[in-house]
């Protein structure tokens, strides 16, 4: 198993693990965003420990995530002003403008995933460890 393979494995589940901890100490969020976090722990877990499983979840998250933000891009254009009345600017960037670049985030992160998972399918993990 390659190192980047193993960060990835690393990153989604921090990620994961972060949303749940956020979940339950109070902060309201829906079962969805709750079950994506709960496939993103399992499929850490299970990556770092070599099991083709974690790699199939890991890799459709990263899939899922990319055309997510390809979708939020396409409609932050056209969100309706009173979504963003109460929206927070972060740096003084408008709402707007927010949700676009965190779109685009969202999709490279994806992509860079996708594509580093995609290099190191489970069939080229060997037993020693190397590469």
């Amino acid at each position: 198993m390659k190192l980047t393979t193993r960060l990835i494995a690393l990153f989604w589940l921090l990620l994961g693990a972060s949303i749940w901890w956020t979940a339950l100490n109070g902060a309201p969020t829906p079962f969805s965003l709750r079950f994506f976090a709960t496939i993103q722990v399992l499929g850490g877990i299970f990556t770092l420990t070599r099991l083709t499983l974690g790699w199939v979840f890991l890799i459709t998250m990263s899939v899922f995530v990319m055309v997510t933000g390809l979708f939020a891009l396409l409609t932050a254009p056209f969100m309706p002003d009173e979504m963003l009345k109460d929206a927070p600017q972060v740096l003084g960037i408008h709402p707007r403008w927010l949700i676009a670049l965190t779109a685009v985030a969202g999709v490279i992160i994806g992509r860079l995933c996708w594509l580093g998972l995609s290099k190191d399918p489970p069939s080229r993990w060997g037993d020693n460890g190397s590469e």
